[in-house]
């Protein structure tokens, strides 16, 4: 989990200075690998149930890293404007957080209905809770290096 929380916190540092595309897009993949490899220790799946995992979990990740764009697009813009925000900003840079998170919780739950009916509900739930503690630590240390006087 260290590794993924440094990760991300490479991530924030890349934003942070306006990094490249390119130097972005590699550690993303990096964040990648090493998400899916919790997951996976976490999981303990056996080979059968992997084989019909794996593909559910990809298709998930594709989605939720649209989520996660859009995540990272909402903290620059808030690092941007955050000494002088008026109400109309703000009142829009929550209400997209918001968005963000209900979206969040809605494609794991979507995600954990397919796992459950397709695989079981034992792999659902634990497919759910290592998403869920992933998502947290992330969002504790993505949100922690946010400037928070103005």
């Amino acid at each position: 989990m260290k590794k993924i929380i440094t990760t991300v916190s490479i991530v924030a540092l890349a934003l942070t200075l306006r990094a490249q595309h390119t130097e972005i897009e590699l550690v993303r993949s990096a964040f990648k690998l090493e998400k899916k490899a919790k997951v996976a220790q976490f999981m303990q799946l056996s080979d059968s149930d992997a084989k019909k995992f794996w593909p559910i979990y990809n298709n998930y990740e594709n989605e939720r890293s649209k989520l996660g764009d859009r995540k990272v697009k909402l903290i620059d813009q808030y690092t941007k404007v955050y000494t002088k925000l008026d109400k109309a900003t703000a009142e829009k840079l929550w209400k997209e957080s918001a968005a963000i998170q209900r979206s969040e919780a809605s494609l794991r739950e979507k995600y954990a209905g397919i796992i459950g009916k397709d695989i079981s509900p034992v792999v659902a739930i634990n497919f759910y809770m290592v998403e869920d503690y992933i998502a947290t630590a992330v969002k504790e240390e993505l949100y922690s290096s946010l400037p928070t006087t103005p």
